[in-house]
């Protein structure tokens, strides 16, 4: 039976239909479209040459798949890791948790993105408070089941939101808060978080994740602030004293992420009702400037969390710039650095490795001894000291010309995957490192050295195939899949050197990635280090893990090409300035308007200038970008305008419709005001219902015979008797007929219909 070829998704039909519909666009003179048209016999005849050169390129292999594809500058991508977000209780001492610090869910393997200090601090309290009230929210942060509101439904200036702690923070310590907003739609829900770099601030997305991710520059629609009640050292007096920003990844409040805060001066205890019972130090979160688009609910406020990367790193290398002159120390502080393994190589003069030997002391050594010793400090790795060129040799200056390699314990009988007998297209399987990416997989070659027992080694790199190297080139492919290593032929790429000794050495090894590493929240709950486990400190992810993929695959590869292909890049057309306008990275851009050749504030026809609409996702009924929006909005599309275009990103015109109708019903449904009503301001809304989310057309006026229509397929209506229509708003104006007029930016919104009823038994 012959194998299903993977056919293109356009048929025959589909092609001969594609290009019919060209024909009044680019041909308006050609009108005769029947069968017996030589015109048509072409295009048939086009349509199906296309359609069997489809067929042949189908039958085309993935290596020459993959070939097409670099000529693109494109390739499948590989696998990427989930990250989560782990929040940690139960401190009892400060505590400093080193990057790559490792987690279990499960049978899987998290670790920490960056270096983290857990101090015995925890929020206590957290209060809410606008012009009209003063909530106590501590209960629904605890249970983290209930959104509340940071500063209101209506998010007005001035509004305070209150944090407490139990003891009193230290001074010029950095505070990390964590804000989780239940957010919906484009962020994700309230188990996710999903950071939101902007300009000038960077999250600590994993770097596979952030493969290809260019950070959205944003706007801040409002401006938060935060004080603290502290003693002001100048006056003696106590007051809200502001905090040092040092880091706000939630933009305001925008998003949910991490605020980093610093004390400049002690905190006092003091009373904040209605949490009056006694009095704490307390911090506060102070609306300056309003203009959220949708006012931020916040789910949780969590105080010692760390933003963990499913995978488990084996060995890694650590470059260090060494100067000319003085003292060489190299310092790190990773997991592996404290409980790891530990070797130290600095480069030769002819770019290869050599290894330095461990001794207790570099004082005793001589000046032409290649020796190090090791420092633990109290808190973070071995600290690694070298000698000074007369007790010890100091190794050579230069840029990246130390460094320190970190294997863990178990992997030390793995690291060396063979030796090379010095023959072309060497083949190696490493069936137990289920490594997913190339860049986490990286191998030396050893040469011995003159005297007993010295290796130099020599870095390889990993490439995806041979083509592009040369003889010289030493480089290597790994394929993630099926776990082999190959060398070249000395043609494209070099054949490391033979030798009688086990030679090829992984200093780089990084399992993980997947699906699987999207957990469900609180799974993550163990940790591998005894000596960290003795800390007591529980652990738990607070949401669900995010970003972990599968490789993907060359038909997968060429599928997401095509549909990027046919997103627009550049914004020429009016269906460009709306699609490029409602996807503004960062943004929840609802609705989208352009309205051509205007610019707002003159009157007459502007051929350069192109105007958008933008209305962003609210709750509202009548949802009001902030200038922030606009402006963020505004930069996305000017990056992509073409030259002498004129863009202007402008806000709705909102307009009030009232209808009045006298209806008459059926007798069963002479109490159905609200029913009728309903209909209306579903009919009369800027954002539609959510069973249909068009609503009502931009510009577009609400004619008479629009309302009559909808009144009329209500069931129970028998005929509307009598109806007119009233507009409030700027720039609303009424025709003859009693219709509402609208400007070209103009939005509806629905009044208090009036709606009076009237019984066919009645009449």
């Amino acid at each position: 039976m012959l194998p299903k070829l993977p056919l293109d998704d356009r048929t025959y039909e589909s092609i001969l239909q594609e290009a019919r519909q060209g024909i009044q666009r680019r041909l308006p003179e050609w009108t005769d479209e029947n069968a017996h048209d030589p015109g048509m016999t072409m295009l048939e005849l086009f349509a199906w040459i296309s359609e069997m050169q489809q067929f042949y390129l189908s039958r085309v292999p993935d290596r020459n798949r993959r070939k097409f594809l670099e000529l693109l500058g494109e390739s499948p991508r590989q696998a990427t890791s989930a990250a989560a977000l782990a929040s940690f209780d139960g401190i009892r001492e400060t505590v400093r948790l080193p990057q790559g610090t490792k987690l279990l869910a499960e049978d899987q393997t998290f670790e920490t993105a960056s270096s983290t200090t857990l101090r015995p601090i925890a929020v206590d309290r957290i209060v809410t408070r606008t012009e009209r009230e003063a909530s106590d929210r501590t209960a629904s942060n605890t249970q983290g089941d209930v959104a509340f509101y940071a500063f209101g439904a209506d998010a007005r200036t001035g509004s305070r939101l209150y944090v407490s702690f139990d003891r009193e923070p230290p001074v010029g310590e950095p505070i990390e808060l964590t804000i989780l907003l239940a957010e919906e739609g484009a962020h994700g829900g309230p188990d996710a978080w999903h950071p939101i770099p902007y300009e000038g601030v960077a999250a600590s997305w994993p770097a596979e994740s952030a493969e290809a991710y260019a950070p959205p520059v944003i706007v801040p629609s409002a401006k938060v602030s935060w004080k603290g009640y502290a003693l002001d050292e100048q006056t003696g007096a106590s007051g809200w004293l502001p905090l040092d920003t040092l880091r706000d990844e939630t933009l305001h409040l925008s998003f949910s992420g991490r605020v980093t805060i610093r004390l400049t001066a002690p905190l006092r205890p003091v009373l904040v009702h209605p949490a009056n019972d006694r009095p704490r130090w307390w911090i506060c979160c102070v609306l300056e400037e309003e203009g959220y688009e949708e006012p931020p609910r916040i789910d949780r406020i969590l105080l010692h969390t760390a933003l963990v990367v499913q995978r488990d790193t084996l060995s890694e290398t650590i470059d260090y710039d060494v100067p000319e002159e003085g003292a060489v120390t190299l310092s790190a502080d990773t997991y592996l650095s404290r409980y790891g393994l530990l070797r130290v190589q600095v480069r030769e003069p002819d770019g290869r490795w050599r290894e330095w030997r461990e001794v207790p002391d570099t004082d005793v050594a001589g000046p032409e001894d290649r020796v190090f010793s090791v420092r633990m400090p109290s808190e973070g790795g071995a600290v690694i000291l070298f000698g000074d060129g007369e007790r010890g040799m100091r190794p050579q200056g230069g840029l990246g010309s130390a460094r320190r390699i970190h294997a863990d314990k178990t992997f030390a009988d793995k690291r060396f995957i063979g030796r090379s007998n010095g023959l072309p297209m060497q083949r190696f399987t490493v069936y137990d490192l289920a490594c997913r990416r190339r860049e986490r997989f990286l191998l030396q070659v050893g040469i011995p050295g003159e005297r007993a027992g010295e290796w130099l080694w020599e870095d390889w790199a990993p490439v995806e195939n041979f083509d592009r190297s040369g003889p010289l080139d030493r480089h290597y492919t790994f394929d993630p899949d099926t776990c082999e290593i190959r060398f070249g032929n000395d043609e494209r790429g070099a054949i490391p050197a033979a030798c009688e000794e086990p030679n090829l050495c992984l200093v780089v090894c990084v399992l993980g990635g997947g699906e699987r590493g999207n957990i469900k929240p609180n799974l993550l709950t163990g940790w591998v280090s005894e000596e960290q486990r003795s800390y007591g400190v529980t652990v738990a992810n607070a949401g669900y893990g995010y970003g972990g993929a599968e490789s993907e695959s060359v038909g997968d590869c060429i599928a997401r090409l095509q549909q990027r292909w046919h997103e627009p890049y550049r914004a020429v057309t009016d269906e460009d300035f709306a699609a490029l306008a409602k996807s503004t990275p960062g943004l929840r851009v609802a609705r989208v308007h352009v309205i051509p050749g205007y610019a707002p504030g003159r009157s007459d026809p502007v051929p350069h200038a192109v105007t958008v609409v933008a209305m962003p996702y609210s709750r509202q009924p009548t949802p009001k970008p902030s200038r922030g929006f606009l402006r963020t909005v505004a930069r996305h599309l000017d990056e992509r305008r073409l030259i002498g275009t004129e863009v202007h990103v402008i806000a709705p015109e909102y307009i009030k419709v009232t209808v009045h109708a006298v209806i008459v019903v059926e007798p069963q449904f002479a109490h159905e005001t609200k029913r009728i009503a309903a209909v209306l301001n579903q009919l009369l809304s800027p954002s539609g219902s959510p069973k249909s989310a068009g609503g009502w057309p931009f510009g577009r006026p609400v004619y008479r015979g629009d309302v009559f229509a909808a009144l009329s397929r209500i069931g129970g209506v028998a005929y509307v008797q009598d109806l007119w229509l009233d507009g409030e708003g700027r720039y609303a104006s009424k025709s003859q007929g009693g219709d509402v007029l609208l400007p070209p930016n103009g939005l509806v919104f629905s009044g208090e219909h009036r709606i009076e009823l009237l019984s066919r038994n009645q009449l």
